[in-house]
């Protein structure tokens, strides 16, 4: 679609972070309203971190959609009472673990949600749709695992429980909480070596188990079970990993403390004096995440230069074969191989043929 131009999989990724947008409001407006899911969506939006991970093509990057999408099927299947809804979640389910291996706790996430919210006559047949939408976008995967010997299955499985000096060694889950929900919002905000994120974390933790308590006897437990579940639980969940956690493992729970957000934004609205908090907060972020995003700072123009450089080996090789090789500390040679490739000039490969002219770019 985009004439092999390396960026046409970016502008995939670009429409699936908009997407989550749009799910993000949608489903918020469902549940707490439209003001919350109208505030909270525009901060969403404009968050640094999330625009970040919307913009470009990697594995992780559309996770934040199918996790949210993975929590409105599980909320509509149990509001509705509707096993075809869980079918999907499990096929949202299925995608996610694909996308980043960490995605895993969901499924603990999900089944505590079930648990808590639907009869136990249910589960069996819950249970079952689940995992067959799960199988449904699973399968390739598994085909490949097992044609395979199962590589990416034993990966997962020395991922998951590798062990490093880095993890907390602590078993005071209260300050691991508190440190690794305010490493969370540091990454999301850029407001870092404050006291503003542990306040906003608290908040939003406090908020939604309040949440919880006042509306557990009425339908609205459902919504608040869920944003607990989802916000507290997966950082506990996300620690429970005991190796270096960098800002991406957060991709499966990046909705949360939105969605944390608007259900204590909620609460704050029913009480006339306090209605313009929520309001303000949502103005100063927006602003604060537009003065800091990414746009500010000048693009590498690395797509050009590799472009550029690949033009220049092409005119130098005077339409003679010749192979190819890259000085670098990190690099790969692949971007340069790719647009040498595309533009019909592709390397004499060393072990092929060693050709009269070898070419060499020094990064």
């Amino acid at each position: 679609l985009w004439r092999f131009d390396p960026v046409g999989p970016a502008y995939m990724v670009a429409a699936i972070g908009v997407a989550t947008v749009v799910l993000l409001y949608k489903f918020l407006k469902d549940t707490v309203g439209f003001w919350p899911a109208i505030m909270v969506s525009a901060l969403y939006a404009t968050a640094p971190l999330i625009v970040r991970y919307s913009r470009s093509s990697w594995n992780p990057n559309p996770l934040p959609f199918f996790a949210l999408l993975l929590i409105y099927f599980l909320y509509l299947g149990i509001k509705k009472q509707k096993y075809i809804y869980f079918l999907f979640a499990g096929a949202a389910f299925g995608v996610c673990v694909q996308l980043h291996y960490l995605a895993t706790i969901l499924l603990a996430l999900a089944g505590a949600i079930i648990a808590i919210n639907t009869n136990y006559r249910r589960w069996a047949l819950t249970f079952l749709f689940s995992t067959l939408g799960f199988l449904i976008t699973f399968s390739p995967f598994l085909l490949f695992e097992i044609k395979n010997d199962f590589p990416n299955f034993q990966t997962i499985l020395e991922f998951v429980t590798r062990g490093n000096t880095v993890g907390y060694k602590s078993a005071n889950y209260f300050w691991i909480i508190s440190n690794v929900g305010n490493i969370f919002l540091e990454e999301i905000t850029k407001i870092r070596a404050t006291p503003i994120t542990r306040i906003i974390f608290w908040t939003l933790a406090a908020g939604s188990i309040w949440g919880l308590i006042k509306n557990w006897k009425n339908e609205k437990k459902l919504f608040f079970s869920l944003v607990v579940i989802w916000f507290i639980g997966g950082l506990i969940g996300l620690r429970s990993y005991a190796g270096q956690i960098f800002d991406y493992y957060f991709g499966f729970m990046f909705p949360a403390p939105f969605i944390a957000a608007a259900a204590t934004f909620s609460l704050v609205l029913q009480h006339k004096l306090a209605r313009t908090i929520p309001v303000v907060l949502t103005i100063v972020g927006i602003t604060y995440f537009v003065a800091n995003g990414f746009w500010r700072f000048p693009p590498n123009r690395l797509l050009n230069q590799t472009s550029t450089v690949a033009d220049f080996l092409i005119e130098k090789s005077e339409n003679q074969p010749f192979n190819f090789a890259l000085i670098t500390d990190s690099n790969s040679d692949h971007a340069y191989r790719y647009f040498l490739d595309i533009k019909g000039h592709k390397p004499v490969e060393l072990e092929t043929l060693v050709t009269e002219q070898l070419m060499v770019v020094c990064e």
